[in-house]
C-alpha cells in the first residue's frame, strides 16, 4: 500500500524531532546530574574523613577550621548545582509531556486525513465499478 501524503506530514516530522531533541537533552542532563551526585559523594566522604589535629599550635587548628569551612561551602555549592539540574530535568520532562501530547494530536489528525482519503478512494472506486456494471449489463 502506498504512503499517503497529508498536510500533516511535515508537522508530524517536526514534532517528532522536537521530542527526540528533548529526550537527548534529558539524557545529557541526567548524566551530568549523576556526575554531580558522584562528586558530592566524594566531597562528603572527604569532609567525613577530615580529622582535627590532636596537637600543634593555634595556627594549625585555625587553618584546619578554614579548610573545613571551605569544604562545607563546596558541598553546599554542589548541592545547589544538583537542585538546579533537577529543576532543569523537571522542566524538560514537562516540555516532553507537552510535546508528546502535541505529537499524538497531530498523528491523530494525520490518521483521520488518511481515513478520509481512503474513504474517498473507495467511494470513487465503487462509483466506477457501478458504471462498469451498468455498461456490462446494457451490453
Amino acid at each position: 500500500m502506498a504512503k499517503f501524503k497529508t498536510k500533516f506530514d511535515s508537522l508530524v516530522k517536526l514534532k517528532k524531532s522536537k521530542i527526540d531533541e528533548l529526550q537527548n537533552n534529558i539524557s545529557k542532563i541526567t548524566s551530568s546530574l549523576q556526575q554531580e551526585l558522584d562528586n558530592l559523594q566524594i566531597l562528603e566522604n572527604e569532609f567525613a574523613t577530615m580529622n582535627l589535629p590532636k596537637n600543634g599550635n593555634f595556627a594549625l587548628i585555625t587553618q584546619f577550621k578554614m579548610i573545613q569551612k571551605a569544604k562545607i561551602r563546596e558541598i553546599n555549592q554542589k548541592k545547589s548545582q544538583i537542585e538546579f539540574i533537577q529543576s532543569q530535568i523537571e522542566n524538560l520532562n514537562t516540555q516532553l509531556k507537552e510535546a508528546n501530547l502535541e505529537y499524538e494530536k497531530i498523528k491523530y489528525l494525520q490518521a483521520e486525513e488518511i481515513k478520509k482519503y481512503i474513504k474517498k478512494i473507495k467511494n470513487n472506486e465503487s462509483k466506477h465499478m457501478d458504471e462498469i456494471a451498468l455498461m456490462l449489463y446494457k451490453n
